[in-house]
Parts: C-alpha cells; structure tokens; sequence
C-alpha cells in the first residue's frame, strides 16, 4: 500500500510539475524584437556562370530578446538556409529550431531577400500551439574565414498562444 502511496504522490508531482511549466510560456497574445547572433557554414553550393548560384548554409547562434522580457530569451538557434543569387537578386529561405533551457523547441521559417518575413509555426512544451509573424533585416559582419560567415539577425515578431 505504501508503494502505491509513493507511485501516487509522484505522479501527482509530474502533473503538478508539467503544468506549471506549461504556465510559464507566454501566453495570449505578445510581440517581442529578438536579435540572432549566428554563424553560418556554407555545406554546398552550385556555380551557374552569368546565371547565379544556389547554395545550403547551416547556421547555428543565439537568441536573445531586446525587450528585457524573460520569453522568449537566450534560446540556442539551428537552421538550414536555401539562397538563391540570380541577375534579378538574391533570395533565401530557412527553417530554424529555437531550444531554450528547458529543451522546449519552438519552430521557425522564413524567406527574403536583405530584410524579410518570419512565421512561428509551433513548437514543443511551453511553446506548443504558438503562432506568430513578423519581419527581419539582416546585417553581415566581415568573413571570419573561407566558407564560414556570421550574421546579425533583428526580427520583431507578433504571437498568439493559445491558453492551455
């Protein structure tokens, strides 16, 4: 009976405890201007003369919120980025995962050109049923080394979270 007893508090303890953090993701509506620190590694690319380019970038960074609010900040970032360079201009689109300290994901895509849109798309714990939008710019600091690049990332985003 005393085992049954402990195997009952505990598991009481694992929803008290997963509710509570399920509070504590930022919930309703927000908007929050975010900065990525990243760099970036060239994994292949593909030469068209005259015609342009096209090439897959991994970049890994960080996350970090201007606005002083505790949510989201100091996530780590991984994303894979697709970027065309043709006569007419230059374009990429990516996918990113956003991890914070807790290992919840909250999941990113984006598209354009030197400034662009971004989408939340959801995520896992605290972040799961998050939606949201908003626009970047991107400023480049000087290559480090051949293949490897770093980027600045400011993007401000407007979310809704549904209550739980």
């Amino acid at each position: 009976m005393r085992i049954l007893g402990t195997l009952f508090l505990c598991i009481g303890l694992i929803e008290v405890s997963a509710s509570a953090r399920a509070a504590d993701g930022p919930e309703g509506d927000g908007a929050a201007k975010l900065a990525v620190y990243q760099i970036c590694q060239a994994l292949a690319a593909v030469d068209m003369g005259a015609s342009g380019s096209s090439s897959v970038t991994e970049c890994n960074g960080i996350v970090r919120n201007l606005d002083g609010q505790k949510l989201p900040d100091n996530l780590s970032i991984h994303c894979l980025e697709a970027t065309t360079a043709r006569p007419e201009g230059y374009k990429y689109s990516g996918s990113c995962v956003q991890t914070d300290h807790d290992g919840d994901k909250l999941y990113m895509t984006y598209d354009g050109s030197r400034t662009g849109e971004i989408k939340w798309v959801g995520g896992t714990g605290k972040f799961k049923d998050i939606s949201g939008a908003g626009s970047l710019s991107v400023v480049a600091a000087p290559e480090s080394s051949p293949g490897h690049f770093a980027y600045t990332l400011t993007y401000e985003v407007n979310w809704t979270h549904k209550a739980k």
